[in-house]
């Protein structure tokens, strides 16, 4: 039992990184009960700001994932809290609408941007009635990245946490200087856009563009003519690039380094999945004296010593809650960040290892299957690339 509450903490929060002689739990566990699962963090960067609501369905299975120790759902079982009602409350005054624009994701207006010194707080109500509400969060200020460099890793990092294969990366540190006189708590995430070239995958048909209500788009029609294992793969017909997260957690406290300057910390680990050139946006984020505690529970308890004296795992509440019943356990965190950014265009020239437009045979251990032309078929369309959280047709800033 003590397990899957663990379990039910971490679920699609972000693992966290393991030092020294420390092993990462590996876990594979299905739960018998759903629970709510809400994620947000507001920024002052000129981007997109969102939080997320989804619903694990009973029997869902968390597992442990690729390069980090966290215990992630699949978002694609994840069941989206749709037509909830979503504003975010400023200064505790004032109301802002959010809408949602993805089924489980509801938008803040593109004007908005988060401002130091601000205080925020998220409120919902499903369509079932229910209320809930975060804790009130504000947003300190943080410190300037000053410097940021790279380094070719070739022993980089697993591949999986069961592998003993090993992928190289791109090492990203950086320099700054902690701002004296105050309690600092930091964070760090990286983004990364890799060129993707292929852009759909049909198992058992064939790929057709057609046009809805959006417009032009495309997508898989099944063909029983084909066998049941059958594949087809689809280029892209633009460009396009998929996007990759930070999967660990990174945190720091300023409690013995006050006021100090800051060298070679490392900041990403951004695997060589393929030759391609990459763009890499390194964010150096402000975290409130709760937000860091909660993360830090979380890290605490996503490592294992191995010894007698590990802690048993114990549940850790986020700061989500029932405005009616406090005893429901709802997953995730809402925060706010100010955030110093810096963006590194990586040409990997320095590398060895990687496969030139190699993203897709990365992820699926095979060059992709061509749909031959034939006199049925004699023109196959190429691929649309569709804009998610996860891939974009558009080019990302600092792109070159």
């Amino acid at each position: 039992m003590k397990s899957l509450i663990k379990l039910l903490i971490w679920s699609g929060l972000l693992g966290a990184i393991a030092w020294g002689c420390v092993d990462n739990f590996q876990v594979n566990i299905t739960t018998s009960k759903g629970y709510l699962l809400v994620e947000g963090t507001l920024t002052d960067l000129n981007e997109p700001q969102y939080i997320s609501i989804f619903r694990t369905p009973e029997d869902t299975q968390f597992k442990s994932s690729d390069f980090t120790s966290s215990i992630n759902l699949d978002r694609q079982k994840a069941v989206p809290v749709t037509q909830a009602q979503v504003k975010l409350i400023v200064n505790n005054k004032d109301e802002i609408a959010m809408q949602e624009t993805l089924a489980g994701y509801y938008y803040l207006p593109s004007s908005f941007k988060a401002k130091v010194g601000n205080t925020y707080q998220l409120w919902f109500k499903t369509t079932d009635g229910i209320t809930y509400e975060s804790s009130i969060e504000s947003m300190s200020p943080v410190a300037d990245i000053k410097e940021m460099r790279e380094e070719f890793n070739q022993v980089g990092i697993k591949r999986s946490l069961t592998s003993s294969e090993r992928i190289a990366t791109n090492d990203i540190y950086i320099d700054f200087d902690d701002i004296p006189n105050s309690k600092n708590f930091y964070r760090w995430r990286w983004v990364n856009w890799e060129i993707q070239r292929v852009c759909e995958t049909c198992r058992q048909g064939r790929y057709y563009i057609y046009e809805d209500e959006t417009g032009e788009t495309g997508g898989c029609y099944r063909d029983l003519t084909l066998q049941s294992n059958d594949l087809f793969d689809y280029y892209c017909g633009n460009r396009c690039w998929d996007i990759f997260y930070s999967p660990d957690i990174n945190i720091l406290a300023d409690v013995y380094t006050d006021g100090q300057p800051q060298k070679n910390r490392l900041v990403a680990q951004i695997p060589l999945r393929q030759s391609n050139p990459t763009l890499v946006s390194v964010q150096q984020m402000s975290l409130s004296p709760n937000a860091f505690r909660y993360l830090k529970l979380l890290q605490d308890q996503s490592i294992n010593t191995g010894t007698l004296a590990d802690t048993p795992p114990a549940p850790i509440r986020g700061n989500i809650k029932n405005s009616k019943n406090e005893e429901e356990l709802v997953l995730g965190y809402f925060s706010a960040s100010s955030v110093s950014e810096k963006r590194l265009m990586m040409n990997r020239r320095n590398t060895t290892g990687g496969s030139l437009n190699g993203l897709f045979a990365f992820f699926n251990n095979r060059l992709p299957l061509l749909e031959d032309a034939s006199n049925e078929r004699p023109d196959i369309p190429l691929g649309i690339c569709k804009n998610s959280l996860t891939r974009t047709s558009i080019p990302p800033f600092g792109w070159r």
